[in-house]
């Protein structure tokens, strides 16, 4: 199945430094750009990886075609493709430790 880039659900992922360890601080943007280039996107959606500074701001932020989804409006575009969104998210958060572990034995 082909989708459009502008169709695509895109999963902005905030990463909160101390998921590195005590110092995360130091290695947090060269994770980041690590977990970009590694973490493959599914086809019906672009993963981005940024840190996570601001706690105030969501650590998980969904849109399509730039414009911001509601959780509900994320789940029912998931739901399009069978796919339930904390299980998605579950995968997500196992991909990451995995992709932690690897940067850190590199």
């Amino acid at each position: 199945m082909q989708i459009n880039d502008d169709k695509k659900i895109r999963l902005m992922y905030r990463i909160e430094p101390g998921c590195l360890g005590p110092k995360g601080a130091e290695h947090i943007e060269d994770f980041c750009r690590f977990a970009n280039k590694h973490i493959k996107s599914p086809f019906y959606g672009q993963f981005v990886f940024l840190p996570r500074y601001d706690k105030t701001i969501d650590e998980r932020q969904y849109s399509v075609n730039s414009r911001n989804l509601s959780l509900a409006q994320a789940r029912a575009y998931l739901k399009h493709f069978d796919i339930n969104i904390e299980e998605f998210e579950e995968q997500l958060d196992e991909l990451l430790t995995k992709a932690i572990d690897l940067y850190f034995k590199r």
